[in-house]
């Protein structure tokens, strides 16, 4: 199943959006003779939340005036609160660059769409200007909230609630700047099976996530996994029966070298029973130099562990792994992700995934389409016998689509369908490949999260077909008492 995680600010672009534009347009009669004005009439149903028929009539009036300037900021406006963030941004355009409104909505909407450096590239001036406006400061605020420095976010969210104290989009500004803030205790849960009769169950399981300090966070894991597949089948341990049980130890440290850069390591033990002991190992830097492109490096050291029987025999993975994401605009977006390891047993892998996304819908739910692309190939595939798929040539194509449904300020639902092919040097020709995943988040804001997914694989291949499944749960607290200095109280 694709891993996603929701847009905090697709759920809750309502309850975020700040003060309309100034009135305009014509005046109606005091003896109310004449009808209001479709611009008054979609601010009204926009202050109402019925946003969409706020843009059907702004339209409406654009089309009889399309250089009105104050309606042009209202159908951004509208846009934004929707997460239709391309829109309003080519709404903008029709604006010039030195209008101060049009700058003002520009910098919170690409703060909205998560690009900080354009958000603080443009507010920064506006800020300096105006420090006791409230839109700039909380505009500000939700800019330096993004990225590894949250606590940068603290400064202006303090202008805003000095400013507007009790006015609700301080309250919710607040919420999601301590977000990225918090400290965190999860308790997560997942079980696997496939066709082959192998299950996969991770329970118990807890994780740590500690605020130290401004650029330092305390990692831990502590995890019990029971591996199992028929006695009599070519996925049993070694070590005899149908099963392998595996206790996992870890810690970590993460470090924010910089707004854009980041630096994690991990280092932990894994024993068996019956079976070794083995230690694993992470290091890894994440680096965004700017709002189109994202870079990721890992170096790690870990068990292979697809079966009983290959856990068993003690294998080990030494990975290389690189990652590229690159948004060109607010609708596209390309991932690259390559990697390479050496296995314990001789064999070597190397892979690649390729992935574009373009977002084609934005209202309630979000809808984005596009493509998958994958390749996997061994040195060898003759160590499929180690209890592992070792395709010499491995490729898959597929397009895609996901959805995020906005299911209230706190609850949200992501789906995501990949429907392709696939074969490798074993088959006579492509074969059907599908993948479906879901994933329901209740708790977006608050301190309990509750997080439920599942998903579903189907592979067709000479032999028949391949079927796994996985489903899973997650309970996390969230928390700021160990940094109650840092952690802003909505």
């Amino acid at each position: 199943m694709a891993q996603m995680t929701p847009r905090l600010l697709l759920a809750s672009a309502l309850a975020l959006a700040t003060a309309f534009g100034s009135a305009h347009a014509q005046e109606a009669d005091t003896d109310g003779s004449r009808p209001q004005p479709l611009d008054e009439q979609a601010r009204d149903a926009a202050m109402a939340g019925r946003n969409n028929e706020a843009l059907r009539l702004i339209d409406q009036f654009l089309a009889a005036h399309p250089d009105d300037r104050a309606a042009l900021l209202d159908r951004a406006r509208y846009l934004g609160w929707r997460g239709d963030y391309a829109k309003a941004m080519d709404t903008l355009a029709r604006l010039p660059q030195d209008d101060a409104d049009a700058n003002t909505l520009r910098a919170r909407t690409l703060a909205w769409a998560e690009r900080r450096h354009g958000a603080v590239r443009i507010n920064a001036a506006l800020y300096a200007e105006t420090p006791d406006d409230y839109d700039t400061a909380w505009t500000e605020a939700l800019a330096h909230k993004l990225g590894a420095w949250p606590q940068q976010a603290l400064p202006a969210l303090a202008a805003v609630q000095q400013i507007k104290p009790d006015d609700q989009d301080s309250r919710d500004l607040a919420r999601a700047v301590r977000l990225p803030l918090f400290s965190s205790v999860s308790l997560p849960f997942s079980h696997y099976s496939d066709s082959d009769d192998i299950e996969i169950r991770t329970w118990p399981s807890a994780e740590l996530d500690l605020r130290l300090a401004d650029r330092w966070r305390l990692l831990a894991n502590l995890t019990r996994r029971e591996l199992s597949a028929p006695a009599t089948g070519p996925f049993a341990p070694v070590t005899g029966g149908d099963g392998v049980d595996e206790d996992r130890v870890g810690v970590g440290l993460r470090f924010a070298a910089s707004p854009y850069t980041v630096v994690e390591g991990w280092y932990g033990r894994s024993s068996l029973d019956p079976g070794d002991s083995a230690g694993f190992a992470r290091l890894a830097l994440s680096l965004q130099p700017n709002d189109d492109w994202n870079f990721g490096v890992a170096l790690d050291r870990d068990r292979v562990d697809e079966s009983p029987r290959a856990i068993s025999l003690g294998l080990m993975r030494n990975g290389f792994g690189a990652s590229v994401r690159w948004a060109p605009t607010l609708r596209d977006t390309v991932s690259l992700q390559a990697d390479l390891g050496h296995y314990s047993d001789g064999n070597d892998r190397r892979g690649l995934q390729l992935e574009y996304r373009r977002a084609v819908w934005r209202g309630g739910m979000s809808l984005d389409l596009g493509a998958q692309a994958e390749y996997v190939g061994f040195s060898d595939s003759a160590f499929t016998a180690n209890g592992y798929y070792a395709p010499e040539n491995y490729r898959r194509l597929a397009p895609m689509a996901s959805a995020y449904f906005n299911l209230g300020k706190e609850a949200g639902l992501y789906v995501s369908v990949a429907e392709g092919v696939q074969r490798d040097e074993t088959f006579d020709g492509w074969k059907r490949a599908s993948d479906i995943g879901a994933e329901l988040t209740l708790g977006i804001f608050t301190h309990w999260q509750l997080v439920a997914s599942a998903g579903h694989t189907n592979r067709l291949n000479e032999f028949g077909r391949y079927d796994g499944t996985s489903y899973g749960l997650a309970l996390r607290y969230r928390f700021c008492e160990f940094r109650a200095d840092r952690c802003p109280r909505p």
